[in-house]
């Protein structure tokens, strides 16, 4: 559980770093997982550091996807990124929706340049768009 919520915590940071934003203990703390949110949640084993990764992931349904699994996070740690592990706990997932005959969808900050990559990859297409109108003047511009 630990390694999991370490992983959300710097998943959380580098986005937010995108944003000149710094989260907050207790911002971070807001998303991290507990034993009751593990049914759908599975991990990237190193035989030395243990988990490297995780992607977790809840079935929903609308109008537009039909059935589909939502895509929550897909996290591998720093130093394993690049050796396909990502992709290996999204084939998970694929096939699992295959099996049940549902779509997937996911979702991702518009400036983190290399999910959208790494998602277009796989061949996810753009659905929708989120905006915010930024009251607080927490995001900066680039």
């Amino acid at each position: 559980m630990e390694a999991v919520n370490d992983l959300t915590d710097d998943m959380h940071n580098y986005l937010a770093k995108l944003y000149g934003l710094k989260l907050s203990k207790e911002e971070l703390e807001e998303e991290h997982y507990d034993e009751s949110d593990l049914g759908q949640t599975y991990v990237a084993e190193d035989d030395r550091k243990g988990v490297v990764g995780y992607m977790s992931f809840s079935k929903d349904c609308n109008e537009w996807a039909d059935p589909y699994f939502e895509l929550e996070h897909l996290v591998i740690h720093e130093e394993y990124r690049r050796l396909g592990l990502a992709r290996k706990l999204f084939e998970f997932l694929l096939n699992k929706a295959r099996q049940e005959g549902v779509n997937i969808k996911t979702g991702t900050l518009i400036r983190n340049k290399r999910a959208l990559t790494f998602y277009k990859k796989l061949g996810f297409r753009p659905l929708s768009v989120s905006l915010l109108l930024d009251i607080q003047k927490r995001i900066l511009e680039k």
